[in-house]
């Protein structure tokens, strides 16, 4: 006897929801409730009809949808139901397969309950992972951090030209010189000796580094034609600037300790920070990002779920082979582990990863395509040691 099940297509702030007593048995008729406790009361009643009808507990499926299912799926498991989740590539599937494609809301509640009747879907745990949670936070305020940047730089640009090539823009010094002074003339009418005071209050300098480079600013500051005066708001944006970025590069720090500290807890930090490559940043980011890993039954999952996986695209005469990485996954995985092997080669390592790489190279391939195939070859690494309980061996 087939499970009863209410199919749910998930979108933002509304469900389309159907009961099913079994494949191409429909309970009921779809119907739309929005994600309020108010509303979902009816999938509640939904559930407990089919309960009646069919003397079982009916099972809550539906698409993963980045966000908008988590609240849902949270109120379902409170209500005592048991869910399972299936790729929105799966349901695109089943409806594909139909010689006449229909794309509706309502319609799509069918498409999900065939992929539950018809594939051995793994049930879904909606657990607060603040590991995963914390990944996600920093990968925004990366994107935040690398905007701030180029305002930074470009205000940089414009009240004191040349600096960055004399002092860099990243440097302790630098930035406590422009947060200091602000524009190239009150640096100017500054004396050698307040400048270098200044840096040894806020800087890890010795008196005569201090004095160094408080001469050569100084020296700079006399050379300087900035583009405004000192009293310009783009003096008052630049000190803005540098401040939120400043904020920001703080808080992905604070990310990065919280990070570390729950990573450790994890019985794969060991075994990843094996990897040769694999820096603090590189180690946190894989372990926010692989969540319950016993889902991965094989190496080949785990390969699809990184995105790495091969397009196939087979038809007459095209042998389907040498098409780019599906990139259906995660991206702050693959991206980890494509930094991890550039960084083997950087710091040429020797172990199967870069000989894989340089072997692929020799073949003719360029740089680009045969990282990502050792990016591939890292991924099954990966999937064995943590299958197995085993450390990154050098063969």
């Amino acid at each position: 006897m087939e499970n009863p099940i209410i199919a749910c297509d998930v979108s933002k702030g509304r469900s389309h929801i159907q009961g099913f007593m079994g494949l191409s048995k429909p309970f009921c008729n779809p119907f739309e409730v929005q994600h309020l406790r108010s509303d979902l009361r009816q999938l509640k009643q939904l559930a407990e009809s089919l309960r009646k009808q069919t003397g079982r507990n009916p099972v809550f499926v539906f698409e993963y949808t980045g966000i908008y299912h988590e609240c849902i799926a949270r109120y379902v498991q409170e209500i005592g139901l048991k869910t399972y989740a299936i790729s929105p590539l799966e349901s695109a599937k089943v409806r594909k397969s139909s010689i006449r494609v229909t794309k509706t809301d309502s319609k799509d509640c069918l498409n999900i309950a065939t992929v539950y009747y018809s594939r051995n879907i793994r049930e879904f745990i909606n657990g607060n992972d603040d590991t995963k949670a914390l990944s996600r936070r920093k990968r925004d305020l990366k994107c935040v951090l690398i905007r701030q940047k180029c305002i930074y730089h470009r205000y940089l640009d414009l009240i004191w030209p040349c600096f960055d090539e004399k002092f860099g823009t990243d440097s302790q010094t630098s930035r406590r010189i422009i947060l200091s002074y602000l524009h190239p003339d009150k640096l100017k009418k500054s004396n050698v000796k307040s400048i270098a005071n200044h840096l040894l209050h806020y800087c890890y300098l010795g008196n005569s580094r201090a004095l160094t480079i408080a001469q050569k600013a100084k020296d700079f500051a006399s050379d300087c034609v900035s583009g405004v005066n000192e009293k310009s708001e783009y003096v008052n944006a630049l000190s803005e600037a540098l401040a939120n970025l400043i904020k920001t590069e703080e808080t992905i720090e604070k990310i990065n300790e919280q990070m570390e500290f729950l990573s450790r807890k994890n019985p794969y930090y060991r075994l990843l920070k094996s990897i040769p490559g694999v820096g603090r940043n590189i180690l946190l980011q894989m372990i926010g990002e692989l969540g319950d890993f016993s889902r991965f039954k094989t190496a080949k999952q785990f390969v699809a779920y990184c995105g790495l996986d091969p397009s196939i695209l087979q038809s007459g005469n095209n042998d389907g082979k040498h098409f780019s990485i599906t990139r259906k996954g995660s991206q702050i995985l693959r991206s980890s582990l494509y930094l991890a092997v550039n960084q083997m080669l950087t710091q040429h390592k020797d172990n199967q990863i870069t000989r894989f790489y340089l072997q692929k190279k020799s073949s003719g391939l360029s740089h680009k395509v045969a990282a990502v195939a050792s990016c591939r070859k890292l991924a099954c690494c990966v999937f064995g040691m943590l299958h197995n309980g085993t450390c990154f061996e050098t063969i």
